[in-house]
């Protein structure tokens, strides 16, 4: 009997071992924002340049969802539908992918919708090569409205009337999610309606650590082991960050600014990182504030005004997307670079905090 006991205890010991070693698990994902979705913009005779061509060789119609909230929406599980109050036309958004179906704060997705196959039959709604595909076809003599609706058919958002709509031209928002509706001079399927060249890619919070002993990070300022912030360009072109805003106080999101007379350090190349230092130095890249190791809040603006992303963990009640909040020498990051998924990055596992360098290595 003894024996069966002390192999019981190596074997628990063993196995506790191993779940130490192991990446901690993310926190649920917060509730959806779904409220922050509009259609944007809509087509339902795509001619000249299309969108997307259909195995018939013809432009297939399309409907541009916006996001004009402050955090990432996975519109995954969504009703869309040409005949709203009519639950038996309604079509589900695909789940299957959420790299495809999130939109970022201020980003768009097109779904493709009643494109046909090579043999004449409509291409079944779900994802395909990157794209959204609604079975669902538009017609500008037989529709009049679009809408969507939450995963519980609670409608968020219903376009004008576009019955009549002249074939070759779109339906859109003269300003993204604003309250006019107009045939656009110029269709614009993933891009601002006003024909402003949107940027490529986007600046994000991507890993951060508030309360740090044993990370080396030089700041020129108290010490060299400060908190610390990084930043990830998720394009494939460089983004200058100078003049941006940060904050720990999303009441106050000019806290700090980034400054913009320092190009050479304040550029970060594509898919790159900018580490601030939260030293409560207020000079170069250390900002004002420090971060608090029980909870804080996590803002990041280019205006001042709107957040273009924004994270809270512990205590915080700023209202950014929930995060996990780190102990001592932990980090908490996406667990891929520019994901929506966040994580804890333990430095006694195989997976350590990435000041600067790839999450997840």
């Amino acid at each position: 009997m003894k024996k069966y006991i002390l192999i019981s205890i190596i074997a628990a010991l063993f196995f506790s071992g191993c779940v130490k070693d192991e990446q901690p698990a993310p926190l649920p994902p917060p509730a959806e924002e779904y409220e922050s979705i509009v259609i944007n913009e809509l087509i339902t005779k795509d001619l000249s340049d299309p969108y997307f061509v259909d195995g018939l060789g013809e432009g297939a119609d399309w409907i541009e969802l916006y996001n004009k909230g402050t955090k990432a929406v996975n519109v995954a599980g969504m009703w869309v539908t040409d005949n709203p109050g009519v639950e038996d036309d309604y079509n589900r958004i695909p789940d299957s992918d959420a790299n495809f179906t999130t939109i970022p704060p201020k980003g768009f997705l097109v779904m493709i919708c009643g494109a046909k196959d090579s043999e004449g039959n409509k291409i079944e709604t779900g994802i395909a090569d990157g794209k959204v595909f609604i079975e669902m076809g538009l017609s500008s003599s037989g529709d009049h409205y679009a809408a969507i609706y939450t995963p519980e058919k609670v409608e968020i958002d219903k376009t004008d009337d576009f019955n009549g709509l002249e074939d070759g031209k779109s339906f859109g928002r003269t300003v993204d999610a604003g309250d006019t509706w107009s045939t656009l001079t110029n269709k614009t399927p993933g891009e601002p309606n006003d024909g402003t060249v949107p940027v490529a890619g986007s600046l994000v919070i991507n890993e951060f650590m508030c309360s740090n002993d044993t990370t080396y990070i030089p700041d020129g300022g108290p010490d060299d082991y400060p908190d610390w912030i990084e930043i990830y360009n998720t394009g494939d072109t460089p983004l200058d960050i100078g003049g941006w805003y940060v904050t720990d106080d999303m009441a106050d999101p000019i806290q700090y600014q980034i400054p913009s007379n320092i190009p050479d350090q304040t550029v970060i190349p594509a898919h790159g990182y900018l580490i601030l230092k939260c030293n409560g130095v207020g000079e170069g890249l250390n900002t004002n504030f420090k971060l608090g190791s029980g909870g804080d809040d996590i803002g990041l603006s280019k205006d001042g005004v709107t957040f273009d992303d924004s994270v809270s963990y512990g205590s915080a009640t700023g209202g950014g997307t929930e995060v996990p909040n780190p102990e001592t020498d932990m980090s908490t990051g996406r667990d891929i670079d520019g994901s929506f998924v966040w994580v804890v990055f333990d430095p006694n596992t195989e997976f350590p905090p990435t000041p600067g360098t790839s999450n997840g290595n």
